[in-house]
């Protein structure tokens, strides 16, 4: 999204939560930037998506993403990051480092 250019749906999720990025928005852009290397699944209450891979985790919340790595023996091991989501770049970065710890050899 430029910066001159907001939409209708967009400016009244501003005003009424405080941010653009709802969850719903960051799947929608996630879908684009991951092209088809990985896909998405609800929790067990269906509340917010996620996305799982070699014991690594990106949860997708209301204006950020937290990325979680559950290996042992790896640099990023049981570490947690959280990214808040204010432009297309800060998905892109989250999804980067999800990829990079999924990818982590054990020391």
């Amino acid at each position: 999204m430029s910066d001159g250019e907001i939409k209708k749906e967009d400016f009244f999720n501003a005003i009424k939560y405080g941010h653009l990025w709802q969850s719903e928005k960051i799947k929608e852009e996630l879908e684009k930037i991951m092209d088809g290397n990985h896909h998405f699944r609800w929790d067990s209450d269906d509340k917010y998506h996620y996305i799982y891979d070699n014991e690594c985790y990106l949860f997708i919340f209301d204006k950020n993403i937290e990325v979680r790595c559950d290996r042992d023996n790896v640099f990023s091991s049981h570490q947690n990051f959280e990214f808040e989501i204010n432009t297309d770049n800060d998905i892109a970065e989250a999804y980067e480092k999800f990829k990079s710890i999924t990818m982590e050899d054990e020391e």
